[in-house]
This record gives structure tokens, C-alpha cells and sequence, in this order.
């Protein structure tokens, strides 16, 4: 189980942090993880899952969530019943990963500030507690954007300026076809291993090779250009209104037998104009 907070005075002994005690009056006992959903992962949020231990139904107001090595993406308005016995997740974003000077991250133990009230008391009232991540989710998003930052330093990657057109198929889907530019800014080998598109869009390569990575750059051979094609997903009103980041392609990059690091290629004007041709929004 999580961390135990009541709000009354005694209840479970400890600092006003631990308890979650506000008003003195009344007792609330709430334990919180901290998980994260495949559908998260895109929208750059977790999920505070909230366990109601006692025995009133709890309505989350608000929700905060704070860790140290992010920096806070404040607070987010909830109304969300937990009854007594049950688990409700509340989705809330990150923020955004501060990575150190060397590169790496460095996460301490998050924070949740929630304002709730019960079912049998409706004043609003504060509570602050520690949530478990016993997955690693908050290290391993600080870890892999950290990695990411330092990779796309490394190697710059973006699509190329020169685009063409193909219809194809009965129903007049159009697939452009252009390059995805990658030059090494390091004296160290790297691979350009694969690539994937968005929920809009489809990235392939034109020319994937029968074994080892898309490009293969090093000090000797800086740059590469690989012919890509970029052809339709979703494209419909669902998917456009649901997209919140429509173009961030994802590039994996790796020291040369490394593990691979997902990066997001630059996207110009040029290639917005190339994928609205694909599906416009």
C-alpha cells in the first residue's frame, strides 16, 4: 500500500505532510501511485492513481503534480468522485524534464497537492502526500528525454526541403515522398536505426536495407539522406481533433550497437506543406 493519509490529528502519526491533515475535522485516507498508460506516453502525462482507503466517497477538485528534476506543469481542475474502495486514475501532465549540466536526469520523490471534499462534508480542503512510482515512471520519462536532448545534439536530424507528390490507390490518397537529412555534430559513430510516423501520418523509408540501420554515420561519413515517405493514417475528424502534436515523427538514434533513443526530426514549412497535401488540418 501507499503512504497512509487521514485528515485527522493522531490518525497516523507524523509530519502535517504525512497525515494530510488540513482542518482537524473529519478524516479522509487516500493512498496515490503514480502509473502511466501506452495512450500517456504521447501526451507527455501520467496518471495519479488515487486509492480511496476510507469510508466517505472523495471528490478530487484539483490536482498537482511536483517532482524534483521537472519543472511543474501547475495545477489541473478535476471533479472526480472516488468512492470508498476504489481506485481512480487522473491523468496530469509532467512538465517538462530539467536535465543537468552533464546530461543525465536526476528525479526526486514526486509530490501530489490535491484539493478534495467528501460526500458528507463539502468544504474544500487541502491534502499533500508522497505517491509511490514503483515502476520507475517519472526516471525513466526524466531518462529517456534526457537521452533524447543529448542524442539530438549529437546528431541533427530533419526532413529535407525537396517533396513530391504521388497519388495513390482507388480512392486518390496522396503519399509524399522526400529525405530525412541526418549529419553527426560529434567525433563519435552513430545509427539512424528506424523510423515511425504519427496518428495522422505514416513514416516509411522508400529504400529500408535488407540488414542494419537506415545510415550508419561517422567522423569519415557525417551525412546521410534517406529517402522517406510520409502517406496517410487517420484522417479523420477524431484522430485531427485528438493529434496534439500532428508532425512529431519519431527517429530512433544509437551508439553504433547502443541502445536506441527516439528523437523527433525538425519539421520546416516545406514539409507541412507536403503532409497537409497528405491530410489536411
Amino acid at each position: 500500500m501507499a503512504l497512509c493519509l487521514l485528515l485527522v490529528v493522531g490518525a497516523c502519526g507524523g509530519s502535517p505532510r504525512e497525515r494530510g491533515d488540513t482542518s482537524g475535522e473529519g478524516s479522509v485516507s487516500v493512498d496515490a501511485e503514480v502509473i502511466q498508460l501506452r495512450r500517456d506516453e504521447v501526451l507527455e502525462r501520467v496518471e495519479i492513481a488515487v486509492e480511496n482507503t476510507g469510508t466517505d466517497e472523495v471528490v478530487v477538485e484539483r490536482i498537482r503534480l511536483r517532482v524534483p528534476g521537472f519543472r511543474s506543469a501547475g495545477s489541473v481542475a478535476k471533479d472526480s468522485p472516488v468512492p470508498p474502495g476504489q481506485v481512480v486514475n487522473l491523468p496530469i501532465p509532467y512538465g517538462e524534464v530539467r536535465c543537468a549540466t552533464d546530461g543525465t536526469a536526476r528525479v526526486g520523490r514526486p509530490v501530489v497537492m490535491m484539493r478534495l471534499r467528501t460526500a458528507t462534508d463539502p468544504r474544500s480542503r487541502r491534502l499533500v502526500l508522497e505517491p509511490r512510482d514503483t515502476g520507475g515512471v517519472l526516471p525513466r520519462i526524466a531518462d529517456s528525454a534526457c537521452t533524447a536532448r543529448r542524442l539530438a545534439r549529437e546528431v541533427d536530424v530533419r526532413f529535407g526541403p525537396d517533396w513530391r507528390q504521388e497519388v495513390s490507390g482507388d480512392d486518390g490518397a496522396v503519399v509524399a515522398h522526400g529525405t530525412l537529412e541526418a549529419t553527426l555534430r560529434i567525433d563519435e559513430p552513430r545509427n539512424l536505426t528506424q523510423v515511425a510516423g504519427t496518428v495522422i501520418y505514416s513514416l516509411r523509408p522508400d529504400a529500408p536495407p535488407v540488414e542494419g540501420p537506415l545510415a550508419a554515420l561517422t567522423p569519415e561519413d557525417p551525412v546521410a539522406s534517406i529517402p522517406v515517405s510520409v502517406s496517410l493514417s487517420r484522417c479523420d475528424g477524431h484522430a485531427r481533433g485528438e493529434a496534439k502534436k500532428p508532425y512529431a515523427f519519431l527517429v530512433w538514434l544509437a551508439p553504433a550497437g547502443g541502445e536506441e533513443t527516439a528523437v523527433n526530426p525538425a519539421v520546416d514549412d516545406a514539409a507541412r506543406a507536403a503532409f497537409q497535401a497528405v491530410c489536411p488540418l
